[in-house]
């Protein structure tokens, strides 16, 4: 929608207002836009902050631009801060200019934007260089790191100095942001399921430029702050999740530690509709063993096959069934035999087959494939690797085994790290939140199914349980990129609406649905509105993001 206007705007001769959505777009008589000539004099000042590398313009935008979604932005400008006070000067300098800042920290979100702001018009802010890790506490488990820090990283740095933890890994692979991810809420299978809920204190430059910290950090006092998250007075952390009120530089996790024993139980269901019963007797059984059994994976036959390639797991497991699932025992080693015993009497009767796997499993099929020959031996080879890479996640070392699903029209890189927007994947995640309750359960895979075949997607499903209560939907529309863009983004809009009438949102969105939460009428979106227009009035910190 446009109008032509000859009045001016704040002194500056307007030529048309272009209305995109809610955004109103200024363009001035000299044909440029209005973003254009603030854009164009904070680039002056930042130039004189920063290095010619770290300001990015013109054709070298166009690594920025590519993404899973195959959604485009009008983005004006990429910065690439190496610290805390470049971040607050290019803070500052967008806030005298009135230049609108988009952040990520690795663009590794695969299927929810990678480094695509949710409005047009932006600068991005690539946080990728604060990647220092930059302090550790051993004996509480306790680290503070920046946005940078990849998954990858942060197990090669455990390891060289000797600290058995856990890294919080998710299917994103080594290159993925641990605080990014937290700070969307992300979760795992290793302990401390809930990424977020691992987070201690925050560190961030606010609109205005000054540095938020956490309660009792502000008070001198960080490590009782990292000890005891919520701290003192009102919960504000929680702001920097899924939000925009400030850029995350720095953040203290609580890491698991390492248990003398880790193993993997697997299981399989035949029957189709029994999916709703055996998660819930999972939920009972993971509520006796409470410390002892983490989270558990459901996965039907479709989204096993994607992922491995084949629907067999192995191991000793028959190749037919309708759902594989997989839990999580750590604990001491005189532990394991009651925990076995425990999972088998509350679940062996309600499911198909059960197995243990560990090393000792997995060092026995490595001597049997000694005396396999042809077909046979590269079958129990690929096995074996197989339970090798599920017992690497759950071990807390970060692997891209979940992230080959999506590489179904595109060739999958044989070796090294992937990259699925450079690899020219197509992929949208719709992730819901699904209380564990049989009725819940299987109207929503039964939801999910049909609109996905209705679609003419790969009707693949994963669950994954977060708590005692709920689980996490991991469902993937892997289209062909550009071409079938439309299709996918309708699949999804179908999927969010289903899952809204059985009760179901996504815990996350990507940036293009963003736009689908309310503007108005619940008191907590006013509220949390209210809150924005206190802490960034000009509205210049990641516009858009979560509605707000």
């Amino acid at each position: 929608m446009r109008w032509k206007q000859h009045c001016g705007w704040r002194g500056e001769g307007v030529e048309e207002v272009v209305l995109t959505g809610t955004l109103a777009r200024v363009v001035l008589c000299n044909g440029m836009t209005r973003e254009d000539r603030q854009t164009g004099s904070a680039l002056e000042e930042w130039r004189e902050v920063l290095r010619p590398e770290q300001v990015i313009t013109g054709s070298e935008l166009d690594a920025y631009l590519v993404n899973c979604l195959s959604i485009t932005r009008r983005v004006l400008a990429a910065l690439w801060p190496e610290n805390e006070s470049e971040v607050q000067a290019i803070v500052r300098i967008a806030a005298r200019h009135e230049v609108r800042i988009y952040t990520f920290s690795t663009g590794h979100n695969w299927g929810y934007g990678t480094s695509m702001p949710v409005e047009d018009d932006c600068v991005l802010l690539d946080l990728s260089r604060l990647n220092r890790i930059l302090q550790m506490d051993g004996e509480l488990g306790l680290i503070r790191l920046e946005p940078g820090v990849t998954q990858g990283q942060l197990f090669e740095f455990l390891r060289e100095n000797d600290h058995d933890f856990f890294v919080p890994t998710t299917g994103a692979g080594p290159s993925g942001s641990l605080l990014g991810n937290a700070l969307d809420r992300g979760f795992g299978i290793t302990p401390e399921e809930d990424h977020f809920g691992a987070v201690r204190s925050v560190r961030a430059v606010l609109a205005d430029g000054s540095i938020y910290e956490s309660s009792l950090a502000s008070l001198g006092m960080p490590m009782a702050q990292s000890s005891w998250k919520w701290g003192i007075g009102p919960y504000l952390d929680g702001l920097f999740a899924q939000g925009n009120y400030g850029i995350v530089t720095a953040a203290t996790l609580a890491l698991g530690r390492r248990p003398e024993h880790i193993e993997v139980y697997v299981f399989t269901v035949d029957d189709k509709g029994s999916l709703p019963e055996v998660a819930c007797r999972c939920r009972d059984a993971v509520t006796k063993l409470r410390g002892i059994a983490g989270g558990i994976k459901f996965m039907n036959q479709a989204q096993l096959k994607l992922t491995l390639d084949t629907s067999e797991v192995g191991m000793g497991l028959a190749p037919q069934f309708a759902w594989v699932g997989f839990g999580v025992l750590h604990c001491a080693k005189a532990m394991v035999k009651a925990a076995r015993t425990e999972l088998k009497k509350s679940l062996a009767p309600h499911l198909s087959q059960l197995i243990f796997l560990n090393d000792r499993r997995i060092q026995r099929f490595k001597r049997l494939a000694k005396f396999a020959r042809g077909n046979l031996k590269k079958k129990i080879e690929r096995q074996v690797q197989q339970g090798e890479d599920i017992l690497q996640i759950v071990r807390g070392q970060p692997r891209a085994l979940e992230l080959r699903l999506v590489y179904q029209h595109v060739p999958e890189p044989p070796d090294g790290p992937k990259d699925p927007v450079k690899e020219g994947v197509g992929v949208i995640w719709y992730a819901p939140i699904i209380p564990l309750k049989q009725a819940t359960i299987a109207a929503m895979v039964a939801a999910i199914q049909t609109t996905l075949r209705s679609y003419g997607f790969p009707e693949a499903i994963s669950l994954t349980t977060v708590n005692e209560r709920c689980a996490m939907g991991v469902i993937p529309i892997i289209y062909k990129r550009p071409e079938d863009r439309g299709n996918a983004h309708q699949c999804f809009d179908t999927l969010l609406q289903e899952g809204k009438k059985a009760g179901c949102f996504p815990y996350r969105l990507n940036v293009s649905a963003m736009a689908t939460l309310p503007e108005d009428g619940p008191t907590f979106w006013k509220m949390a509105r209210a809150i924005k227009d206190a802490v960034d009035p000009d509205h210049l910190l990641s516009p858009g993001r979560y509605g707000l």
